[in-house]
């Protein structure tokens, strides 16, 4: 299994946070469109794009590189 951050491992970690792309985007800077893109597979993510997404839900960074299992907020 991938430990890099993808755009399925984004998509379910804001689905257990319970936040929308557009409050993502908000929180982070990053675009909606950047972060649908993201889950779709369409771009890749960059590490700074990586930090500000992890920060904007709330999750540790480490979380994209050992895999640590998270749940609810």
């Amino acid at each position: 299994m991938s430990t890099m951050l993808t755009g399925a491992k984004l998509r379910a970690i804001r689905a257990l946070r319970n936040i929308t792309q557009a409050h993502l985007a908000e929180k982070s800077g990053v675009s909606a469109n950047a972060i649908a893109e993201y889950e779709q597979g369409k771009r890749d993510l960059r590490a700074d794009t990586i930090r500000k997404l992890c920060e904007a839900m709330g999750v540790q960074v480490t979380y994209t590189v050992d895999g640590t299992v998270i749940s609810g907020p």
